[in-house]
């Protein structure tokens, strides 16, 4: 896996948080009205096997919903990290738990932000999809991870019907719509591809949800997430796209999946 130029990762970063820095209120509405991201990173903390009393690195923190979930899931102590300043600044004004520490930092150098500090478990909920080098974040992580620690990460979500049919590329095509080049900067097999090169053998689930037409909208109004389907509009375009895009499933509503696909690994080597 050929690692990317430097100049195109600088780019990507740069996008990203400049997208997410803009999400910041509205991911908080969202959260406030849906509670999704807690949900799943409690899905994605009992599969891991994550144990009371657990350190844990938390890596794409967002506004700190996944910290939240996972200091009140293990009683642990929990380090969010985030590219975003305005997401780290809003997760710090509303959290004040003294066992959650929240940075602003780049998750593919994670040494200059959590030092020599090592966790039980190494988490990505939804995040690792926007990294331009993943292999060189997970292989960092390892690094950071206790023996017999736990690293795990869910995915970009897909939305299908019967026959695993992709219902967002068929919502492109029946309104005659370009399909994105990329729906995310790291595809799925180049992140599962990457973890299984460092730890050697991986594991893979999917959450499952059952479809909603609305939850559709509402998540990919977020600036953040509109990027990924619509990246050369404007917000307002975007946001007006999306609402089209989704309602043109109607007829699906209730009657298809949205799926978090999930991969995890164990450090088992005897001392980093």
């Amino acid at each position: 896996m050929t690692p990317p130029s430097t100049d195109f990762a600088s780019r990507v970063k740069g996008a990203v948080r400049r997208n997410f820095n803009q999400s910041a209120d509205i991911y908080r509405a969202f959260e406030e009205k849906t509670r999704f991201f807690y949900t799943l990173t409690l899905k994605l903390a009992e599969w891991m096997g994550i144990e009371k009393g657990d350190t844990i690195l938390d890596i794409g923190c967002g506004n700190g919903a996944s910290c939240m979930a996972l200091r009140e899931y293990c009683q642990g102590t929990v380090y969010g990290v985030d590219l975003s300043e305005a997401m780290i600044a809003d997760a710090r004004q509303r959290i004040q738990d003294p066992h959650i520490h929240l940075f602003v930092g780049d998750g593919e150098k994670l040494n200059t932000v959590v030092g020599d500090q090592r966790f039980d478990a190494v988490m990505y909920n939804a995040a690792l999809f926007v990294f331009p080098n993943p292999k060189a974040s997970l292989s960092q992580a390892k690094t950071l991870l206790k023996p017999g620690g736990s690293l795990g990460f869910s995915f970009y979500p897909r939305v299908y019907g019967p026959g695993n049919s992709d219902l967002i590329g068929w919502a492109y095509e029946r309104l005659g719509l370009p399909l994105p080049k990329f729906r995310t900067i790291t595809p799925w097999e180049k992140a599962c591809d990457a973890l299984e090169v460092i730890f050697g053998t991986i594991e893979t689930t999917t959450y499952e949800m059952d479809g909603s037409v609305p939850f559709l909208i509402d998540f990919f109004s977020i600036p953040a997430q509109s990027a990924s389907l619509f990246p050369k509009e404007s917000y307002e375009e975007r946001a007006r796209r999306v609402r089209e895009l989704f309602e043109s499933l109607h007829e699906w509503d209730g009657h298809f999946t949205i799926g978090w696909d999930m991969a995890k690994a164990e450090n088992k080597v005897s001392g980093n």
